[in-house]
């Protein structure tokens, strides 16, 4: 009996270090993993400092081009600068609010004359001894008679964010008319950073003073600078990746993946954990590589991703949402909702891009801006759902006669731009005169055909030494001469 109980004693005493060595096995198994995701969790946090650095300059140079563009289309502009000496407040008034570009894209504008006071004003964000500032930046900076250009920096006033970009007026030729000055800013508020944000994939803070941001998930800051390159303020970015936040929850999962696993089939631990283990590195290795080649333009990155799309796991899921984002973006991105085309954010790459072609290799190449005829008045009439329909047809219709290689798109309320490679002037005014034939027999059937579709065309060939800047303003002025000349016609540059 003695014998059987040490014996009993004995075995019971085995099992029970078997399990122990076999527990032990497991914690130490699990604590490497651990260490490993934390690794991978800061690795990725270094991946989207980096990415970010890169990322929100070149996007904080889109707004400031657009800002730029709209500042080169109101002040080097002869009649502006007359009207401003007469001052004809209720021209200037007209110029800005009739432009649904500036009504919906900017928060604040405005014109002031050489004397520092105000012309015309929308929603003050200068005080007087700020408006001083500028001026006097102004002053330093460029002179009469000499080319002026857009001054872009951020702006404090009443405890909100601006981004404001200023020019001194100019005549049509961009030499400097005038001390006095116009300006276009936007509101830096939380629309504003929620669309920094999802294009960034990252949360944003703006704080409107040089105070330290401290947080566990900050990831990076960049500085405001105002007018004279001083620290205003600081945008703070902050992690809000799914693969980060999976991380951070993964100690929790592998703990129960570890538990259901030691019930269920405590001697094949180790082999599953390092099965596991595998998995999980070559998973999150693919999505984060993918993800940072998603970050730098290529919507094309998550395609290595399709054997992942396969699980039927939360990995799967995770694999599936992350594509089906990426390609919404990209849509968004590049695509106006109305019409189906490209929008101005695509235009204006794809523009540079043909600009910088056709310096290396000494091609032709045309640029048109349209923009429709009485528009405000079709609005007016018929309400803006005719306006809307107005603006589809009149997509349609160019995108099926132009080339497969042009590119068309809406940079404005009804203002459209076409791209023309390898394209001379005549050549170019030939596709708007074949444009403006098929638009002959166009009307409007879902409002009885009243509306007869016609456009003003600006056509501008690219010159030694263009930049987007100068490209589209010698168009526009060519828009603004046929608008000028009775409408319903086409004008070259010159």
């Amino acid at each position: 009996m003695k014998y059987k109980n040490i014996k009993r004693s004995f075995i019971g005493r085995t099992l029970f270090m078997i399990l122990i060595l076999v527990a032990l096995s497991a914690l130490l198994s699990g604590v490497s993993d651990f260490f490993v995701i934390k690794k991978m969790e800061s690795e990725i946090k270094k991946k989207e400092y980096c990415r970010i650095k890169r990322a929100f300059p070149a996007l904080l140079h889109l707004c400031d081009e657009k800002i730029g563009n709209m500042l080169n289309s109101f002040g080097m502009w002869d009649d502006m600068i007359h009207n401003i000496e007469l001052k004809n407040v209720s021209w200037i008034k007209e110029m800005f609010e009739d432009d649904d570009m500036v009504t919906s894209q900017f928060s604040s504008y405005g014109v002031y004359n050489f004397k520092n006071y105000p012309v015309y004003v929308k929603n003050l964000i200068f005080s007087r001894v700020e408006v001083l500032k500028v001026s006097s930046f102004i002053k330093r900076r460029f002179r009469k008679g000499q080319p002026g250009k857009p001054v872009i920096f951020f702006h404090i006033y009443g405890g909100r964010i601006y981004h404001v970009g200023v020019l001194p007026l100019c005549w049509n030729d961009g030499s400097v008319a005038s001390y006095g000055f116009i300006y276009f800013a936007h509101e830096v508020n939380g629309k504003t950073l929620k669309m920094y944000g999802q294009i960034l994939s990252a949360r944003i803070k703006a704080v409107p003073s040089v105070k330290v941001l401290k947080a566990s998930d900050l990831i990076y800051t960049f500085p405001m600078k105002d007018i004279d390159n001083k620290i205003v303020g600081l945008f703070g970015f902050y992690e809000d990746m799914l693969v980060i936040n999976i991380f951070k929850n993964m100690n929790r999962l592998f703990i129960l993946i570890v538990v259901v696993i030691l019930v269920v089939y405590i001697g094949a631990f180790s082999l599953v954990a390092n099965s596991i283990n595998d998995a999980m590195k070559k998973t999150f290795g693919s999505i984060t590589s993918s993800l940072k080649r998603l970050s730098e333009g290529d919507f094309n990155a998550l395609e290595n991703l399709d054997e992942f799309c396969q699980r039927d796991d939360e990995l799967g899921s995770l694999t599936k949402n992350i594509k089906k984002i990426a390609r919404q973006l990209s849509v968004n991105l590049s695509t106006d909702p109305l019409t189906g085309i490209y929008n101005r954010l695509y235009f204006s790459k794809k523009f540079e891009e043909e600009i910088e072609r056709a310096k290396r290799t000494g091609r032709p190449l045309s640029f048109v801006i349209f923009d429709l005829d009485d528009f405000k008045n079709i609005n007016d009439t018929y309400g803006h759902v005719a306006g809307d329909l107005v603006l589809k047809n009149f997509a349609k219709s160019v995108s099926s006669t132009v080339r497969s290689f042009d590119t068309f798109a809406r940079i404005g309320g009804e203002e459209f731009g076409l791209i023309l490679p390898e394209t001379d002037l005549k050549t170019a005014v030939q596709i708007v005169e074949r444009i403006k034939r098929r638009l002959k027999d166009v009307y409007v059937p879902e409002i009885d055909g009243k509306v007869k579709i016609t456009f003003s065309a600006g056509v501008a060939g690219y010159k030694n030494g263009d930049n987007m800047d100068s490209l589209f303003h010698r168009a526009d002025v060519a828009l603004y001469r046929a608008k000028q000349k009775g409408k319903n016609r086409i004008e070259i540059e010159g």
